[in-house]
């Protein structure tokens, strides 16, 4: 018995020396000491364009070393087996054949790739390096990737390019991260999942800052974590790299938190208006309720202004006038302007105004919703002055049923 305690002493005690001798793994910032980069992605992407073809980035015994910055993460499915990297002077795709890259090359990871032995070459718009594959760029083995790539300190933040109008989507940012501001999906896409089960798949972008585009939709594959999520309705922010196939430029979200700030466009403050000398209230037809201002056989300044309307509501929102035209002789906008003040005198021809530009005039269709402007923060309560102005006989009529004021209301 006591041969047994003692065995059972001693085993112990080993255990717990050797539990004391484990010790946590030293972190170290990884470091690159090789040779300093000499050229950049844009002396890639040149290798391409004056061979026209694909062709290896450096000859043999060549120095080429670019320092670069990933931006992709294949942390939500939606990229597999690539990478994309991108300077000061542009941006591309490695082909790597190895995935969970987002553990080892995290998004902001500043890398040093040494091109010798690599290919570059474009794949319909997006320019690729990678090893030479049946006639074309084919992926890097994974256990071989320490040749070409090397990390150098700890991730960064990346700020994405700001693209606010569709002008910005286009070929000298294929391959950056960007955020794409106050976008609106199709109606089509609105409430679809990203990504049917089946298939990759792809939802239309329909405007950014309410100007209408055509070519560009958001991608994502039917392995991505986030497929089942639905595609928000109202505008938002969108952050992604952009790419392109062909004609068609594409949007590839990394995880579900790229998708920012969206909510629903609603009508926080609609309001019927009446009353203003030389203006008539009309309430008869089928478009009951409105203030018409008829042709005059005169010069005339006639101002139709709307009640108090309070400035706390309609801050930050997009007016929106639902009127009509008729006889205008395509001149509406020399004699009718709209405009705001927020101090009313109680006499539009002593009330200083602050104009509000617009050029939506329809002539002769009936009624229909101008966006006459956004009105930004408000100093306080404001109305809104019709003006219908000439200086001679005239024979235009111009309708005003309801104002409406639309804002982005965060989804709960």
């Amino acid at each position: 018995m006591k041969k047994c305690l003692f065995t059972i002493l001693i085993i112990t005690a080993f255990i717990a020396t050797s539990c004391n001798k484990w010790e946590e793994p030293e972190f170290v910032v990884p470091t690159y000491n090789g040779p300093e980069a000499n050229k950049t992605i844009s002396d890639i992407i040149n290798v391409y364009t004056t061979a026209g073809r694909m062709d290896s980035i450096c000859h043999a015994g060549e120095t080429f070393i670019v320092r670069a910055t990933v931006v992709s993460s294949d942390e939500g499915g939606n990229f597999y087996k690539s990478m994309v990297v991108q300077d000061e002077t542009g941006a591309i795709q490695i082909q790597i054949n190895q995935s969970g890259l987002c553990h080892t090359y995290p998004v902001g990871q500043t890398v040093y790739i040494n091109c010798q032995g690599l290919v570059v070459g474009n794949y319909h718009g997006v320019y690729q390096i990678g090893w030479i594959y049946d006639g074309s760029v084919g992926r890097i083995d994974g256990n071989f990737l320490d040749q070409y790539l090397t990390k150098d300190g700890l991730p960064q933040p990346v700020e994405p390019v700001d693209i606010t109008s569709p002008a910005g989507i286009n070929n000298g940012n294929v391959c950056r991260l960007v955020r794409i501001r106050n976008c609106r999906f199709a109606d089509a896409a609105v409430g679809q999942p990203w990504s049917v089960e089946t298939a990759v798949t792809s939802r239309a972008v329909q405007s950014i800052n309410g100007q209408t585009l055509s070519n560009l939709v958001v991608r994502t594959s039917n392995y991505a974590n986030f497929r089942k999520g639905l595609v928000p309705n109202g505008t938002g922010d969108l952050i992604g790299i952009l790419s392109i196939y062909n004609e068609t430029y594409q949007l590839m979200l990394r995880t579900s938190d790229d998708v920012q700030q969206f909510g629903t466009i609603q009508d926080v403050y609609p309001m019927l208006l009446n009353g203003g000398a030389g203006w008539d209230y009309t309430g008869w037809g089928t478009n009951q309720d409105y203030m018409l201002h008829n042709g005059t056989e005169a010069a005339a300044d006639d101002w139709l202004v709307s009640p108090v309307i309070p400035g706390a509501t309609v801050c930050n929102s997009t007016l929106y006038v639902e009127q009509a035209f008729f006889n205008t002789n395509a001149t509406a906008q020399n004699k009718f302007t709209i405009q705001y003040t927020t101090h009313y005198t109680g006499d539009p021809a002593t009330t200083e105004w602050i104009p509000l530009t617009f050029s939506d005039y329809q002539e002769a269709v009936g009624f229909y919703q101008a966006e006459i402007a956004a009105l930004g923060a408000l100093a306080g309560d404001i109305r809104i002055g019709f003006r219908y102005h000439v200086t001679d006989a005239d024979n235009g009529q111009w309708a005003v049923k309801s104002l409406h004021f639309k804002k982005l209301v965060a989804n709960d």
